[in-house]
């Protein structure tokens, strides 16, 4: 027992001894540890380093390419050659598919030589994976995909922002911002998205969608069980702001139908509440009146009016012999407050189509529920009223065709001194807009 108390530390050693001769383990800040064993990756230039790696990638050798490049920015980290090794490395991960390491190389490239000739096409690659992660890329753990992630997402589209705040990307990043909050269903933080880009890129490409997304993301809170009645005024706004800014764009028509679309979904919703209310247990007659004089005021000629001025002249002696009763025009005087007007509950199908991937649930916390305020000196509702089958409306048309690759670029003017002042004209790219 004894002689193996003695001898395991020496086979151990021994053990090291012989793995220290056969691999080479070199530590790198904020790269970790990496195997330089093998061929034999080392030059003795920057010059020749670059070249010897470029080799070894061009046989299929990447491995060792990545090596390689890895060694001469190790040893020649400001080297007139070092910018074009740390975005080969980057691509290198890229094509491999490894794209979150690979977006923190292009980082790492944009970082230290901001005034490289790869400065812009490493903006452009990292904008090229965060369009793969909205479009549904998985996020990965241990090479492991454990599904799309819209906040790591919209990190990265914030980063590229950060990076360039009038570059290329820019704009077209922070619409993007808006349209992964749209996934997620978070559509006050969509529309604060878009608003940016109206605000800080106003001339940009994607302004003018800009404007129309602001509308068509109240559109979906309005089929959705977490928003008021107040989205749909929202998205009637937005729409119509829309054809005030830009009335010869080809959506123009299309948000003069979801104008009207809305304004029928006002008129339905309110006619539902009001139906609500009158057969409630008990029945809340004033506030049916209401919202019974609500739909005439919306639409007096639609079919919904026309019952509702039925009952309110069925309801209206009812309402009269009430404490406040009723004023001249037959509503209610203005010292009896309307009642809350509960959200109408979704149905399913009744969100506008869309064919991007959608987040698989709603948020939980009712932090964007709009109007929220003014039900505080309201108490809570027994039962939500009954649910409406609002419009399927499409989206915005389709950007680019199909070449992945991405978005035309911003022609907003930077300030004096600013980081890539003078962008260069981006690509088409084939991310799709909801339809």
């Amino acid at each position: 027992m004894f002689r193996l108390r003695v001898l395991l530390p020496v086979l151990l050693a021994a053990a090291f001894a012989q793995s220290d001769a056969n691999a080479s383990l070199t530590w790198t800040p904020g790269e970790g540890w990496s195997d330089e064993s093998g061929s034999d990756v080392s030059a003795s230039s920057s010059r020749d380093q670059l070249d010897l790696a470029k080799k070894l990638e061009s046989q299929g050798a990447r491995d060792d390419a990545v090596k390689a490049y890895k060694m001469l920015l190790r040893r020649w980290p400001l080297s007139f050659f070092a910018p074009e090794a740390q975005f080969r490395l980057a691509k290198i991960q890229e094509d491999e598919a490894d794209y979150q390491n690979s977006f923190k190389s292009f980082q790492s490239m944009v970082k230290k030589y901001p005034s490289s000739d790869y400065f812009e096409q490493a903006l452009g690659e990292q904008y090229r994976i965060a369009n793969l992660y909205l479009a549904g890329e998985p996020q990965r753990v241990w090479k492991i995909p454990v599904g799309p992630s819209m906040d790591r997402t919209i990190e990265m589209y914030q980063q590229i922002i950060k990076n360039a705040p009038f570059g290329t990307y820019a704009a077209q990043s922070e619409f993007k911002i808006g349209l992964a909050r749209e996934q997620q269903r978070r559509y006050t933080d969509a529309v604060d998205a878009y608003q940016k880009v109206l605000d800080d890129y106003p001339t940009s490409a994607v302004a003018s969608n800009a404007q129309y997304q602001i509308g068509y993301a109240w559109m979906r809170a309005a089929s959705s069980a977490e928003y008021d009645q107040s989205a749909a005024r929202k998205a009637i706004d937005a729409f119509q702001d829309f054809l005030v800014r830009y009335p010869n764009s080809d959506k123009a028509a299309q948000a003069q139908t979801n104008i009207v679309n809305m304004g029928k979904q006002q008129t339905q919703g309110a006619y539902n509440i009001a139906q609500f209310y009158e057969h409630s247990h008990p029945p809340d007659i004033r506030a049916a009146y209401i919202y019974y004089n609500e739909v005439v005021r919306e639409d007096p000629n639609s079919g919904q009016a026309q019952q509702a001025k039925k009952r309110i002249q069925e309801l209206r002696p009812q309402v009269e012999s009430m404490p406040g009763g009723a004023g001249p025009d037959g509503t209610p005087l203005p010292a009896v407050a309307a009642p809350f007007a509960p959200p109408t509950t979704g149905v399913p199908g009744s969100e506008p189509a869309n064919p991007g991937p959608l987040a698989s649930t709603p948020p939980t916390d009712g932090s964007d529920t709009p109007g929220a305020s003014s039900s505080s000196s309201t108490p809570p509702l027994p039962s939500a009223p009954p649910a409406m089958d609002p419009p399927v409306t499409p989206g915005p048309t389709t950007e680019g065709s199909g070449s992945g690759l991405p978005d035309p670029g911003t022609t907003a003017n930077p300030p004096a001194g600013s980081t890539n002042a003078a962008p260069v004209p981006a690509l088409p790219d084939s991310t799709p807009l909801p339809q």
